[in-house]
């Protein structure tokens, strides 16, 4: 256990205590409520039966990825890799029943497509310590395997969050983890309207003149259907592909924060309630610059959570 020390307005020391889970089912629910933390899938079921193990989430992404989440209240080490890399195989290998699983969610969105055929599989560590040695084995693994630190941290009388998702080292970037396309500009004009991928990478560079006359440490994450600008493994905000020629605009914000920046919009915007996010389809009437200020509620509301 240890304190985190924040700077207030008055620019006085405020001692955050750490708060640590007492057990894996505290933990388990403590993340399952905070919904912007899977803020990019769509959770199809808890605790489900793989065989002989059983992992505690199962979900849909943006990118039709199979999300395979693993939590563990305890500090991790590369012994958790044979763990998930059965979790990962039996989704590889059992598409037909998380397709059932798909099919018997109520409230599943219809704006995803999964071609269950060719399926990725995408599996997610939370846990309060991972031991960096884990990374160095990542590189041996063909899958898509992303770690993420939580604690949970005492403010006064509010509770905070810190996420931390373990990178590597960048020597180690150039290789291909998993033999993924790279979702620049070129792949998007293989499989869309040309005039409409021009259209949206313009969008994302006018987006990034605004985070940087803003100065917000914000990182930009190309996906196979979107693109978001995040705060560690948390979207902020972004752009996503509504068709092979329409795309939109979408702002990580609670419904009571959408009425708010809807009030400060100079154009319509809809509420997602399954995906908790604001969005709004883009057409050429649409001007970045006049967004500026949804872009920078959105972003203070972010940073005040």
């Amino acid at each position: 256990m240890y304190n985190l020390y924040l700077k207030n307005k008055q620019n006085k020391l405020i001692t955050a205590v750490e708060k640590p889970f007492k057990t894996e089912a505290e933990f388990e629910k403590y993340l399952s409520d905070t919904k912007e933390i899977f803020s990019d899938i769509f959770i199809l079921k808890r605790q489900v039966n793989a065989g002989k193990e059983i992992p505690d989430m199962v979900g849909i992404d943006k990118d039709n990825n199979v999300v395979i989440i693993e939590l563990k209240n305890i500090a991790v080490n590369e012994t958790i890799l044979p763990q998930i890399l059965r979790y990962a195989i039996w989704a590889k290998k059992n598409p037909d029943s998380i397709r059932a699983l798909w099919l018997e969610s109520k409230d599943r969105p219809e704006d995803i497509e999964i071609d269950w055929d060719n399926v990725e599989i995408r599996v997610i560590v939370l846990a309060p310590t991972i031991k960096l040695s884990v990374l160095s084995f990542l590189k041996e693994i063909n899958y898509n395997i992303e770690l993420i630190e939580v604690r949970r941290f005492l403010i006064g009388d509010e509770e905070s969050i810190l996420l931390n998702k373990l990178e590597e080292e960048p020597e180690m970037k150039a290789r291909s983890v998993r033999g993924l396309e790279i979702y620049d500009k070129e792949f998007h004009k293989s499989c869309r309207n040309n005039k409409s991928v021009d259209a949206f990478f313009r969008v994302i560079e006018e987006i990034e003149e605004i985070i940087k006359k803003k100065d917000w440490n914000l990182e930009k994450r190309l996906n196979k259907g979107y693109v978001s600008f995040k705060i560690g493994s948390r979207i902020v905000f972004g752009i996503e592909w509504l068709g092979t020629k329409s795309f939109g605009l979408f702002f990580k914000v609670s419904s009571l924060e959408y009425k708010k920046i809807k009030k400060a919009s100079s154009y319509e915007m809809e509420y997602d309630q399954r995906w908790k996010q604001a969005g709004m389809k883009y057409d050429d009437n649409i001007k970045i610059n006049k967004l500026e200020k949804v872009f920078e509620m959105t972003y203070d509301f972010f940073v005040e959570k």
